[in-house]
């Protein structure tokens, strides 16, 4: 995802006015990228009471946002950290394995779907 939010936050540098990115990283786990807002932003969010979509997930106040720079160190760190210990470099998401070869292994997966019963 990292190229992906890249190209967002040099569409923010830019000036566009219209970027809107948020991406699930996993639980209950997002990172966004807004116009307007000059940094990388990784917060977790919940499902209101008596709310039944994930459409209308809200922020908690437990998160980071990182300026643009900082963003740019920490890309530059995670290269440096997976060129050095090959085991995290090779680390795969949940999504790939056997357990979501399924319909149903995908959509008891927790870390897929944080907010469904």
């Amino acid at each position: 995802m990292k190229d992906e939010i890249n190209e967002a936050v040099q569409r923010v540098t830019d000036g566009d006015e219209d970027v809107k990115l948020r991406r699930h990283i996993g639980g209950a786990h997002y990172i966004s990228v807004t116009s307007g807002f000059r940094c990388v932003d990784f917060r977790k969010f919940y499902l209101p009471y008596g709310v039944k979509t994930e459409e209308e997930i809200h922020p908690t106040q437990k998160g980071i946002a990182l300026r643009l720079d900082e963003w740019s160190d920490l890309c530059s760190l995670v290269d440096r950290i997976n060129g050095e210990h090959s085991s995290l470099a090779d680390a795969h998401p949940c999504y790939l394995g056997e357990d979501h070869m399924n319909q149903i292994g995908w959509l008891e997966c927790r870390e897929c779907h944080p907010f469904s019963k």
